[in-house]
């Protein structure tokens, strides 16, 4: 089984895979056009040498002339494209290792946050424990207990009255007349009118029997909020009672020494924080590095090394050369033979060249898509908080052999956050989730959760509460969760 961290940590080391993948693509991709720009100039030089030997020496002059302006552009254009791969590549691995290491230190800072949990977890289950015992603990205990069953029936009977009362209000609250007069507070000392209004809002009351309908209207009205206040005083009461029973906790924590563990947890959460956000940005200047790069190299959009190929062929389709080959070849001279054999054989190891180079780019572009994928998918991850110190997935083989398709080019990355969803799972604490509440110093996973910090916002330092397990996974104590949603929720009531 793997834990969150240690499963962000195998799909970082694939995606890292991809990348040296790629680098090792350019590299070839860099050597094979190398190779073609030198059989490009051998081929000019092969020309020059057929245009002095076969052409009278003005044509010859103005042949060479043309050749070596051609050669000039297009060994200018390679040039500057050359530089601007080599400085990009420069730029890619300095970034790179400066990912691995900001990476490595938010493994590092991750794996702390996960120490300082667990030694809390352990403290507070001892503290649990051992105050179960205590005589006082237990009479606080029941007096809430039975305070909550009070308030939760007050709510409930409130909440069933609201509706039944509801229900019973309905003829009066459809009644046109009779809404006019109570919004109108007739009857009442509230009631203020001029003496026509009043003359006729006294005859439409006599019409409705208004004077007897009010009296039921309020009364239904007033129950209402009597219940819903009962119920509320009853929660108020219950909540004095579990503040008072969850101060009794706290010490027992306190005098387990949770204390200084409460200040590490704190102190590793900040400095996971900075290692997170700065990971975060060099990771974003990878990825900046990489898209201009794959534009480059993989994509076929690089329009210098296509503007360098067309200068040389334009220089190839001047008359002048067809001309010249076309009388080569008439001629037996073996010397001019010779010259254009070797033309012919460089052209057909430049075609070569071009096919290699091109199905490199092919394979580079569908590197690059995979690795996109799988940046997706670890952005989504890391989203739907699924890095959390209790997260945990029992399917880590299945996970491991669709990364590793996934880097043979098997599968696409698709898969990969169904078999993620499928073995999400979290460690419960030790002991009760709410022990000790409100003072929780860190989102354990409990049920319901409420409202607050969602899915990844766990690292930031501040979050505390209750974290809800997101898209109706299980935890590993079976307990299925129903919700069909991608984050986690913290910071509902205890």
């Amino acid at each position: 089984m793997w834990t969150g961290r240690q499963t962000l940590g195998e799909i970082e080391g694939a995606l890292t895979k991809l990348r040296r993948e790629e680098g090792q693509l350019d590299s070839a991709l860099a050597s094979a056009a190398g190779q073609a720009e030198r059989l490009r100039a051998e081929r000019v030089e092969a020309l020059r040498e057929l245009a002095r030997i076969k052409l009278d020496e003005m044509t010859a002059g103005r042949l060479v002339r043309n050749l070596d302006a051609a050669e000039s552009r297009a060994l200018q254009v390679l040039e500057n494209r050359r530089l601007r791969l080599e400085a990009l590549n420069r730029q890619h691995e300095t970034v790179m290792a400066d990912v691995d290491r900001a990476e490595a230190e938010r493994h590092a800072a991750a794996a702390a946050v996960e120490a300082a949990v667990e030694e809390i977890d352990e403290i507070r289950a001892k503290a649990e424990a051992r105050i179960g015992e205590a005589p006082a603990w237990k009479d606080a205990r029941k007096s809430f207990e039975a305070a909550d069953s009070i308030a939760t029936q007050a709510e409930r009977k409130a909440a069933t009255s609201e509706a039944e009362l509801s229900e019973k209000k309905k003829p009066y609250d459809n009644d046109p007349l009779f809404a006019y007069l109570w919004e109108r507070n007739f009857g009442t000392a509230g009631y203020s009118a001029g003496n026509l209004v009043r003359m006729i809002d006294r005859k439409v009351a006599d019409f409705i029997g208004y004077g007897e309908s009010r009296g039921s209207y309020a009364m239904l009205t007033e129950i209402k909020v009597r219940l819903r206040e009962h119920a509320a005083r009853q929660r108020r009461a219950a909540d004095d009672l579990k503040a008072t029973l969850a101060g009794l906790e706290r010490q027992a924590m306190v005098t387990a020494g949770i204390e200084p563990k409460e200040r590490a947890l704190a102190e590793a959460r900040h400095k996971l924080a900075a290692a997170d956000a700065d990971a975060e940005r060099r990771r974003k200047q990878l990825d900046e590095i990489e898209t201009e790069r794959t534009s480059l190299v993989a994509t076929g959009s690089d329009t210098s090394y296509a503007e360098a190929l067309q200068t040389i062929a334009d220089a190839d389709a001047h008359d002048d050369i067809g001309t010249l080959y076309r009388e080569a070849q008439r001629t037996g001279t073996p010397t001019d033979d010779m010259i254009v054999r070797r033309i012919g054989g460089l052209g057909e190891r430049l075609q070569g060249f071009d096919k290699e180079m091109a199905d490199l780019r092919k394979t580079a572009r569908e590197i690059a898509e995979r690795r996109g994928e799988v940046e997706r998918v670890r952005e989504r991850f890391r989203t739907s908080g699924y890095d959390h110190p209790n997260a945990t997935f029992r399917n880590n083989n299945e996970i491991g052999v669709v990364l590793g398709q996934i880097l043979e080019g098997v599968v696409r990355s698709g898969i990969l956050w169904d078999i993620l969803r499928g073995g999400f799972g979290t460690r419960r604490p030790r002991g009760r989730p709410d022990f000790g509440s409100p003072t929780f110093p860190f989102p354990f996973p409990m049920p319901g959760g409420g409202e607050g910090a969602r899915g990844g916002e766990w690292r930031q330092p501040g979050t505390r509460g209750g974290w809800k397990p997101p898209s109706g996974r299980k935890r590993d104590d079976d307990d299925d969760d129903d919700d069909d949603d991608d984050n986690f929720s913290t910071g509902g009531r205890f």
